[in-house]
Protein backbone atom coordinates (compact mmCIF):
# COMPACT_ATOMS: atom_id res chain seq x y z
CA UNK A 1 0.00 0.00 0.00
CA UNK A 2 1.30 3.43 -0.91
CA UNK A 3 0.55 6.52 1.09
CA UNK A 4 0.61 9.93 -0.54
CA UNK A 5 1.25 13.08 1.45
CA UNK A 6 1.99 15.28 -1.52
CA UNK A 7 0.26 18.66 -1.64
CA UNK A 8 -2.86 19.07 -3.74
CA UNK A 9 -2.27 19.54 -7.44
CA UNK A 10 -4.43 22.53 -8.45
CA UNK A 11 -2.59 25.33 -6.66
CA UNK A 12 -0.12 26.15 -9.43
CA UNK A 13 -0.13 26.35 -13.21
CA UNK A 14 -2.79 27.80 -15.53
CA UNK A 15 -6.33 27.32 -14.23
CA UNK A 16 -7.56 26.63 -17.76
CA UNK A 17 -5.09 23.75 -18.06
CA UNK A 18 -6.43 22.12 -14.89
CA UNK A 19 -10.01 22.59 -16.08
CA UNK A 20 -9.30 21.09 -19.50
CA UNK A 21 -7.29 18.19 -18.07
CA UNK A 22 -9.74 17.19 -15.37
CA UNK A 23 -12.77 17.72 -17.61
CA UNK A 24 -11.19 15.52 -20.26
CA UNK A 25 -10.42 12.84 -17.70
CA UNK A 26 -13.87 12.86 -16.11
CA UNK A 27 -15.49 13.30 -19.52
CA UNK A 28 -13.89 10.18 -20.94
CA UNK A 29 -15.15 8.14 -18.02
CA UNK A 30 -18.65 9.57 -18.24
CA UNK A 31 -18.62 9.23 -22.02
CA UNK A 32 -17.93 5.54 -21.62
CA UNK A 33 -20.88 5.14 -19.26
CA UNK A 34 -23.22 7.40 -21.23
CA UNK A 35 -22.30 5.70 -24.49
CA UNK A 36 -23.19 2.33 -23.02
CA UNK A 37 -26.52 3.76 -21.79
CA UNK A 38 -27.00 5.20 -25.26
CA UNK A 39 -26.20 1.79 -26.74
CA UNK A 40 -28.70 0.16 -24.36
CA UNK A 41 -31.48 2.30 -25.77
CA UNK A 42 -30.20 1.75 -29.32
CA UNK A 43 -30.23 -2.04 -28.88
CA UNK A 44 -33.69 -1.90 -27.31
CA UNK A 45 -34.91 0.20 -30.25
CA UNK A 46 -33.67 -2.50 -32.64
CA UNK A 47 -36.04 -4.96 -30.97
CA UNK A 48 -38.84 -3.02 -32.65
CA UNK A 49 -41.03 -2.50 -29.57
CA UNK A 50 -41.71 1.15 -28.85
CA UNK A 51 -43.11 0.11 -25.45
CA UNK A 52 -39.65 -1.06 -24.40
CA UNK A 53 -38.06 2.21 -25.45
CA UNK A 54 -40.78 4.05 -23.55
CA UNK A 55 -40.16 1.82 -20.52
CA UNK A 56 -36.51 2.91 -20.55
CA UNK A 57 -37.69 6.52 -20.68
CA UNK A 58 -39.99 6.15 -17.68
CA UNK A 59 -37.39 4.18 -15.73
CA UNK A 60 -34.73 6.77 -16.57
CA UNK A 61 -36.67 9.46 -14.71
CA UNK A 62 -36.59 7.43 -11.50
CA UNK A 63 -33.03 6.17 -11.90
CA UNK A 64 -31.89 9.70 -12.73
CA UNK A 65 -33.35 10.74 -9.37
CA UNK A 66 -31.19 8.13 -7.62
CA UNK A 67 -28.14 8.98 -9.73
CA UNK A 68 -28.52 12.66 -8.90
CA UNK A 69 -28.62 11.79 -5.21
CA UNK A 70 -25.32 9.94 -5.65
CA UNK A 71 -23.83 12.89 -7.50
CA UNK A 72 -24.92 15.26 -4.74
CA UNK A 73 -23.27 13.09 -2.11
CA UNK A 74 -20.16 12.78 -4.27
CA UNK A 75 -19.95 16.56 -4.54
CA UNK A 76 -20.15 16.86 -0.76
CA UNK A 77 -17.36 14.32 -0.24
CA UNK A 78 -15.19 15.97 -2.89
CA UNK A 79 -15.76 19.43 -1.43
CA UNK A 80 -14.82 18.52 2.14
CA UNK A 81 -11.90 16.28 1.18
CA UNK A 82 -10.49 18.75 -1.37
CA UNK A 83 -10.27 21.45 1.32
CA UNK A 84 -8.43 19.09 3.65
CA UNK A 85 -6.03 18.10 0.89
CA UNK A 86 -5.58 21.72 -0.13
CA UNK A 87 -4.50 22.47 3.44
CA UNK A 88 -2.22 19.37 3.36
CA UNK A 89 -4.22 17.62 6.11
CA UNK A 90 -4.16 14.03 4.82
CA UNK A 91 -5.17 12.45 8.15
CA UNK A 92 -8.22 14.69 8.28
CA UNK A 93 -9.09 13.69 4.72
CA UNK A 94 -9.05 10.01 5.74
CA UNK A 95 -11.45 10.69 8.61
CA UNK A 96 -13.82 12.63 6.36
CA UNK A 97 -13.82 9.85 3.75
CA UNK A 98 -14.68 7.20 6.35
CA UNK A 99 -17.45 9.30 7.87
CA UNK A 100 -18.80 10.19 4.42
CA UNK A 101 -19.05 6.53 3.41
CA UNK A 102 -21.14 5.77 6.50
CA UNK A 103 -23.48 8.63 5.67
CA UNK A 104 -23.75 7.53 2.03
CA UNK A 105 -24.60 3.95 2.98
CA UNK A 106 -27.35 5.07 5.35
CA UNK A 107 -28.95 7.54 2.94
CA UNK A 108 -28.79 5.43 -0.21
CA UNK A 109 -30.09 2.33 1.56
CA UNK A 110 -33.19 4.18 2.72
CA UNK A 111 -33.80 5.80 -0.68
CA UNK A 112 -33.20 2.65 -2.71
CA UNK A 113 -35.46 0.59 -0.45
CA UNK A 114 -38.25 3.16 -0.58
CA UNK A 115 -38.13 3.59 -4.35
CA UNK A 116 -37.99 -0.18 -4.85
CA UNK A 117 -41.14 -0.70 -2.78
CA UNK A 118 -43.14 2.09 -4.43
CA UNK A 119 -41.72 1.92 -7.95
CA UNK A 120 -44.98 0.94 -9.64
CA UNK A 121 -46.92 3.74 -7.95
CA UNK A 122 -44.26 6.26 -8.99
CA UNK A 123 -44.26 4.98 -12.58
CA UNK A 124 -48.05 5.20 -12.68
CA UNK A 125 -47.86 8.84 -11.53
CA UNK A 126 -45.46 9.50 -14.42
CA UNK A 127 -48.01 8.10 -16.86
CA UNK A 128 -46.75 4.56 -17.49
CA UNK A 129 -49.37 1.88 -17.98
CA UNK A 130 -49.89 -1.66 -19.20
CA UNK A 131 -46.96 -3.52 -20.71
CA UNK A 132 -44.76 -0.43 -20.59
CA UNK A 133 -45.39 -0.13 -16.84
CA UNK A 134 -44.51 -3.77 -16.12
CA UNK A 135 -41.29 -3.60 -18.17
CA UNK A 136 -40.16 -0.35 -16.55
CA UNK A 137 -40.92 -1.75 -13.08
CA UNK A 138 -38.90 -4.91 -13.72
CA UNK A 139 -35.98 -2.87 -15.10
CA UNK A 140 -35.89 -0.66 -12.00
CA UNK A 141 -36.29 -3.60 -9.61
CA UNK A 142 -33.14 -5.24 -10.97
CA UNK A 143 -30.96 -2.12 -10.98
CA UNK A 144 -31.91 -0.45 -7.67
CA UNK A 145 -30.12 -2.87 -5.30
CA UNK A 146 -26.81 -1.78 -6.88
CA UNK A 147 -27.51 1.84 -5.96
CA UNK A 148 -25.69 1.64 -2.61
CA UNK A 149 -22.36 0.21 -3.85
CA UNK A 150 -22.23 2.42 -6.95
CA UNK A 151 -22.75 5.49 -4.76
CA UNK A 152 -19.67 4.51 -2.74
CA UNK A 153 -17.77 3.95 -5.99
CA UNK A 154 -18.77 7.36 -7.35
CA UNK A 155 -17.73 9.04 -4.11
CA UNK A 156 -14.40 7.23 -4.28
CA UNK A 157 -13.93 8.59 -7.79
CA UNK A 158 -14.71 12.06 -6.50
CA UNK A 159 -12.02 11.74 -3.84
CA UNK A 160 -9.48 10.51 -6.39
CA UNK A 161 -10.34 13.46 -8.63
CA UNK A 162 -10.07 15.86 -5.67
CA UNK A 163 -6.57 14.51 -5.07
CA UNK A 164 -5.61 15.42 -8.63
CA UNK A 165 -5.31 11.90 -10.06
CA UNK A 166 -7.06 12.34 -13.41
CA UNK A 167 -6.14 8.90 -14.71
CA UNK A 168 -7.25 7.10 -11.57
CA UNK A 169 -10.60 8.90 -11.49
CA UNK A 170 -11.11 8.07 -15.17
CA UNK A 171 -10.60 4.36 -14.62
CA UNK A 172 -13.15 4.21 -11.83
CA UNK A 173 -15.95 4.87 -14.32
CA UNK A 174 -14.21 3.42 -17.35
CA UNK A 175 -13.89 0.03 -15.67
CA UNK A 176 -17.65 -0.14 -15.24
CA UNK A 177 -18.26 1.00 -18.80
CA UNK A 178 -16.04 -1.75 -20.19
CA UNK A 179 -17.92 -4.40 -18.22
CA UNK A 180 -21.26 -2.99 -19.39
CA UNK A 181 -20.14 -2.85 -23.02
CA UNK A 182 -19.04 -6.49 -22.93
CA UNK A 183 -22.15 -7.93 -21.33
CA UNK A 184 -24.84 -5.72 -22.91
CA UNK A 185 -25.01 -7.46 -26.31
CA UNK A 186 -24.44 -10.88 -24.72
CA UNK A 187 -27.34 -10.56 -22.29
CA UNK A 188 -29.71 -8.62 -24.55
CA UNK A 189 -29.28 -10.58 -27.78
CA UNK A 190 -27.26 -13.78 -27.28
CA UNK A 191 -29.27 -14.78 -24.19
CA UNK A 192 -32.53 -13.15 -25.41
CA UNK A 193 -33.05 -11.32 -22.12
CA UNK A 194 -34.08 -8.03 -23.78
CA UNK A 195 -34.60 -5.24 -21.20
CA UNK A 196 -33.74 -7.59 -18.33
CA UNK A 197 -30.35 -8.21 -19.92
CA UNK A 198 -29.66 -4.49 -20.15
CA UNK A 199 -30.51 -4.11 -16.46
CA UNK A 200 -28.24 -7.00 -15.43
CA UNK A 201 -25.34 -5.56 -17.42
CA UNK A 202 -25.83 -2.23 -15.64
CA UNK A 203 -25.70 -3.96 -12.24
CA UNK A 204 -22.43 -5.68 -13.13
CA UNK A 205 -20.97 -2.35 -14.24
CA UNK A 206 -22.00 -0.63 -11.01
CA UNK A 207 -20.41 -3.30 -8.86
CA UNK A 208 -17.21 -2.93 -10.88
CA UNK A 209 -17.16 0.84 -10.23
CA UNK A 210 -17.53 0.16 -6.52
CA UNK A 211 -14.75 -2.41 -6.44
CA UNK A 212 -12.23 -0.38 -8.43
CA UNK A 213 -12.96 2.89 -6.61
CA UNK A 214 -12.45 1.39 -3.16
CA UNK A 215 -9.32 -0.44 -4.36
CA UNK A 216 -7.77 2.86 -5.55
CA UNK A 217 -8.45 4.57 -2.21
CA UNK A 218 -6.81 1.63 -0.44
CA UNK A 219 -3.73 1.93 -2.64
CA UNK A 220 -3.49 5.64 -1.83
CA UNK A 221 -3.73 4.97 1.89
CA UNK A 222 -6.89 7.08 2.15
CA UNK A 223 -9.09 4.39 3.68
CA UNK A 224 -9.57 4.11 7.42
CA UNK A 225 -12.04 2.34 9.68
CA UNK A 226 -14.93 4.65 10.60
CA UNK A 227 -15.14 5.41 14.30
CA UNK A 228 -18.50 6.31 15.88
CA UNK A 229 -17.10 9.37 17.62
CA UNK A 230 -15.56 10.70 14.40
CA UNK A 231 -18.72 9.98 12.40
CA UNK A 232 -20.80 11.93 14.92
CA UNK A 233 -18.26 14.78 14.88
CA UNK A 234 -18.09 14.93 11.08
CA UNK A 235 -21.83 14.59 10.53
CA UNK A 236 -22.45 18.33 10.77
CA UNK A 237 -19.49 19.22 8.55
CA UNK A 238 -20.49 16.79 5.82
CA UNK A 239 -24.23 17.41 6.09
CA UNK A 240 -23.76 21.17 5.77
CA UNK A 241 -22.70 20.52 2.18
CA UNK A 242 -24.40 17.17 1.52
CA UNK A 243 -27.96 18.22 2.34
CA UNK A 244 -28.11 21.31 0.11
CA UNK A 245 -25.99 19.57 -2.53
CA UNK A 246 -28.39 16.62 -2.65
CA UNK A 247 -31.42 18.91 -2.76
CA UNK A 248 -29.72 20.84 -5.54
CA UNK A 249 -29.11 17.75 -7.63
CA UNK A 250 -32.56 16.28 -6.98
CA UNK A 251 -34.17 19.39 -8.42
CA UNK A 252 -33.13 18.40 -11.95
CA UNK A 253 -34.69 14.90 -11.98
CA UNK A 254 -37.84 16.31 -10.42
CA UNK A 255 -38.05 18.69 -13.35
CA UNK A 256 -37.38 15.82 -15.78
CA UNK A 257 -40.13 13.78 -14.11
CA UNK A 258 -42.62 16.57 -14.81
CA UNK A 259 -41.48 16.74 -18.44
CA UNK A 260 -41.82 12.94 -18.72
CA UNK A 261 -45.32 13.04 -17.24
CA UNK A 262 -46.23 15.80 -19.71
CA UNK A 263 -44.86 13.77 -22.63
CA UNK A 264 -46.84 10.72 -21.47
CA UNK A 265 -50.02 12.59 -22.39
CA UNK A 266 -48.95 12.28 -26.02
CA UNK A 267 -48.31 8.51 -25.90
CA UNK A 268 -45.42 6.04 -25.76
CA UNK A 269 -43.85 7.44 -28.93
CA UNK A 270 -43.41 10.84 -27.32
CA UNK A 271 -41.86 9.28 -24.20
CA UNK A 272 -39.58 7.16 -26.40
CA UNK A 273 -38.52 10.33 -28.24
CA UNK A 274 -37.76 12.02 -24.93
CA UNK A 275 -35.70 8.99 -23.86
CA UNK A 276 -33.63 9.23 -27.04
CA UNK A 277 -33.10 12.97 -26.56
CA UNK A 278 -32.08 12.48 -22.92
CA UNK A 279 -29.49 9.85 -23.85
CA UNK A 280 -28.32 12.01 -26.76
CA UNK A 281 -27.83 14.95 -24.41
CA UNK A 282 -25.69 12.86 -22.10
CA UNK A 283 -23.37 11.70 -24.87
CA UNK A 284 -23.17 14.93 -26.85
CA UNK A 285 -22.72 17.23 -23.86
CA UNK A 286 -20.72 14.85 -21.71
CA UNK A 287 -17.96 17.42 -21.19
CA UNK A 288 -20.39 19.77 -19.47
CA UNK A 289 -21.49 17.06 -17.03
CA UNK A 290 -17.81 16.32 -16.40
CA UNK A 291 -17.01 20.02 -16.01
CA UNK A 292 -19.41 20.29 -13.08
CA UNK A 293 -17.43 17.65 -11.21
CA UNK A 294 -14.03 19.01 -12.22
CA UNK A 295 -14.32 22.69 -11.30
CA UNK A 296 -15.46 22.11 -7.72
CA UNK A 297 -12.27 20.48 -6.39
CA UNK A 298 -10.13 22.97 -8.33
CA UNK A 299 -11.94 25.92 -6.79
CA UNK A 300 -12.12 24.23 -3.37
CA UNK A 301 -8.38 23.60 -3.17
CA UNK A 302 -7.50 27.15 -4.16
CA UNK A 303 -10.01 28.58 -1.71
CA UNK A 304 -8.58 26.36 1.01
CA UNK A 305 -5.09 27.69 0.17
CA UNK A 306 -6.32 31.30 0.08
CA UNK A 307 -5.70 31.84 -3.68
CA UNK A 308 -8.78 33.94 -4.40
CA UNK A 309 -7.67 35.22 -7.80
CA UNK A 310 -7.45 31.63 -9.02
CA UNK A 311 -10.96 30.94 -7.71
CA UNK A 312 -12.28 33.81 -9.85
CA UNK A 313 -10.36 32.44 -12.80
CA UNK A 314 -12.13 29.08 -12.40
CA UNK A 315 -15.51 30.72 -13.04
CA UNK A 316 -14.28 32.75 -16.01
CA UNK A 317 -12.43 29.93 -17.73
CA UNK A 318 -15.26 27.46 -17.13
CA UNK A 319 -17.86 29.67 -18.81
CA UNK A 320 -15.52 30.17 -21.77
CA UNK A 321 -15.17 26.40 -22.02
CA UNK A 322 -18.96 26.00 -22.05
CA UNK A 323 -19.43 28.40 -24.97
CA UNK A 324 -16.66 26.90 -27.10
CA UNK A 325 -17.74 23.32 -26.51
CA UNK A 326 -21.45 23.95 -27.15
CA UNK A 327 -20.73 25.71 -30.43
CA UNK A 328 -18.95 22.63 -31.79
CA UNK A 329 -21.49 20.12 -30.48
CA UNK A 330 -24.59 22.00 -31.66
CA UNK A 331 -23.22 22.22 -35.21
CA UNK A 332 -22.41 18.50 -35.14
CA UNK A 333 -25.88 17.56 -33.89
CA UNK A 334 -27.56 19.59 -36.61
CA UNK A 335 -25.47 17.84 -39.26
CA UNK A 336 -26.24 14.38 -37.84
CA UNK A 337 -29.98 14.85 -37.40
CA UNK A 338 -31.24 12.46 -40.06
CA UNK A 339 -28.70 9.68 -39.31
CA UNK A 340 -29.83 9.82 -35.66
CA UNK A 341 -33.50 9.54 -36.61
CA UNK A 342 -32.72 6.64 -38.93
CA UNK A 343 -30.46 4.78 -36.48
CA UNK A 344 -33.12 4.67 -33.78
CA UNK A 345 -35.91 3.83 -36.23
CA UNK A 346 -37.84 6.64 -34.60
CA UNK A 347 -41.56 6.89 -35.11
CA UNK A 348 -42.85 10.07 -36.79
CA UNK A 349 -43.69 11.67 -33.44
CA UNK A 350 -40.36 10.72 -31.86
CA UNK A 351 -38.52 11.91 -34.97
CA UNK A 352 -40.23 15.30 -34.75
CA UNK A 353 -39.02 15.74 -31.16
CA UNK A 354 -35.48 14.69 -32.10
CA UNK A 355 -35.38 17.25 -34.92
CA UNK A 356 -36.60 20.01 -32.62
CA UNK A 357 -33.69 19.22 -30.32
CA UNK A 358 -30.87 18.71 -32.80
CA UNK A 359 -31.83 21.62 -35.06
CA UNK A 360 -32.19 24.28 -32.39
CA UNK A 361 -33.00 23.40 -28.80
CA UNK A 362 -29.61 21.79 -28.22
CA UNK A 363 -28.24 25.35 -27.91
CA UNK A 364 -30.01 25.56 -24.55
CA UNK A 365 -27.17 23.48 -23.14
CA UNK A 366 -25.05 26.63 -23.07
CA UNK A 367 -27.24 27.73 -20.19
CA UNK A 368 -27.34 24.26 -18.62
CA UNK A 369 -23.54 24.27 -18.70
CA UNK A 370 -23.41 27.63 -16.94
CA UNK A 371 -25.78 26.27 -14.29
CA UNK A 372 -23.56 23.22 -13.79
CA UNK A 373 -20.56 25.48 -13.19
CA UNK A 374 -22.26 27.90 -10.81
CA UNK A 375 -23.80 25.04 -8.82
CA UNK A 376 -20.39 23.41 -8.40
CA UNK A 377 -18.80 26.66 -7.25
CA UNK A 378 -21.56 27.48 -4.78
CA UNK A 379 -21.34 23.97 -3.33
CA UNK A 380 -17.55 24.03 -3.00
CA UNK A 381 -17.14 27.62 -1.83
CA UNK A 382 -19.31 27.65 1.25
CA UNK A 383 -22.68 28.57 -0.26
CA UNK A 384 -24.50 25.27 -0.87
CA UNK A 385 -27.85 26.74 0.18
CA UNK A 386 -27.60 29.25 -2.66
CA UNK A 387 -27.10 26.39 -5.10
CA UNK A 388 -30.13 24.64 -3.64
CA UNK A 389 -32.25 27.76 -4.00
CA UNK A 390 -31.42 28.22 -7.67
CA UNK A 391 -32.01 24.57 -8.48
CA UNK A 392 -35.30 24.39 -6.63
CA UNK A 393 -36.41 27.47 -8.55
CA UNK A 394 -35.26 25.84 -11.79
CA UNK A 395 -37.17 22.62 -11.10
CA UNK A 396 -40.36 24.39 -10.05
CA UNK A 397 -40.95 28.01 -10.98
CA UNK A 398 -38.79 27.84 -14.12
CA UNK A 399 -39.92 24.38 -15.26
CA UNK A 400 -43.51 23.56 -14.38
CA UNK A 401 -45.31 26.66 -15.74
CA UNK A 402 -43.01 26.90 -18.76
CA UNK A 403 -43.42 23.23 -19.72
CA UNK A 404 -47.16 23.37 -19.11
CA UNK A 405 -47.61 26.49 -21.23
CA UNK A 406 -45.33 25.21 -23.98
CA UNK A 407 -47.21 21.91 -24.21
CA UNK A 408 -50.56 23.68 -24.18
CA UNK A 409 -49.60 25.97 -27.07
CA UNK A 410 -47.31 23.75 -29.17
CA UNK A 411 -47.95 20.17 -28.08
CA UNK A 412 -45.11 17.74 -27.25
CA UNK A 413 -42.35 19.93 -28.81
CA UNK A 414 -43.65 22.83 -26.75
CA UNK A 415 -42.75 21.00 -23.56
CA UNK A 416 -39.10 20.98 -24.68
CA UNK A 417 -39.29 24.64 -25.71
CA UNK A 418 -40.73 25.66 -22.34
CA UNK A 419 -38.12 23.65 -20.46
CA UNK A 420 -35.33 25.33 -22.43
CA UNK A 421 -36.65 28.84 -21.92
CA UNK A 422 -36.92 28.37 -18.16
CA UNK A 423 -33.41 26.91 -18.01
CA UNK A 424 -31.97 29.92 -19.82
CA UNK A 425 -33.57 32.44 -17.49
CA UNK A 426 -32.46 30.81 -14.25
CA UNK A 427 -28.94 30.15 -15.60
CA UNK A 428 -28.35 33.82 -16.31
CA UNK A 429 -29.56 34.77 -12.84
CA UNK A 430 -27.26 32.15 -11.27
CA UNK A 431 -24.27 33.33 -13.26
CA UNK A 432 -24.80 36.94 -12.16
CA UNK A 433 -25.11 35.94 -8.51
CA UNK A 434 -22.11 33.60 -8.64
CA UNK A 435 -19.88 36.35 -10.05
CA UNK A 436 -20.86 38.60 -7.14
CA UNK A 437 -20.31 35.85 -4.58
CA UNK A 438 -16.90 34.79 -5.88
CA UNK A 439 -15.83 38.44 -5.99
CA UNK A 440 -16.68 38.79 -2.30
CA UNK A 441 -14.69 35.77 -1.12
CA UNK A 442 -11.44 37.69 -0.65
CA UNK A 443 -10.65 38.06 3.01
CA UNK A 444 -12.95 35.24 4.10
CA UNK A 445 -11.49 32.23 5.92
CA UNK A 446 -12.35 28.65 4.98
Amino acid sequence: MTTSTAPAGYLAGPVSTHINRMTASAGLGLLALFTVDFADLFFISLLGERELAAAVGFAASILFFCQSLSIGLTIAVGATVSRALGADRVDRARELIASSFVLIILITSVVAGSVWLWRESILTLLGAEGYTLSQASNYIAIILPSFVPVSIGMAAGGVIRAKGDAKGALWVTLSGAIVNAIFDPILIFAMNLDLTGAALASVMARLTIFGYGVFKLYKYGLLSRPKPAEVRRDFTTISSIAVPSVLTNLATPIGLAFVTATMAQYGDSAVAGLAIITRLQQVAFVALFALSGAVGPIAGQNWGAGYHDRVSAVLTESVRFVFRYCLVVCVALAALTEPIVWAFQASPQAAELIRWFTLGLSAIFVFNGITFVTNALFNNLGAPKTSTLFNVLKATVFTVPFVWAGARWFGAPGALIGQGLGSAMIALAGWYWCRRYVGGLRGQSV
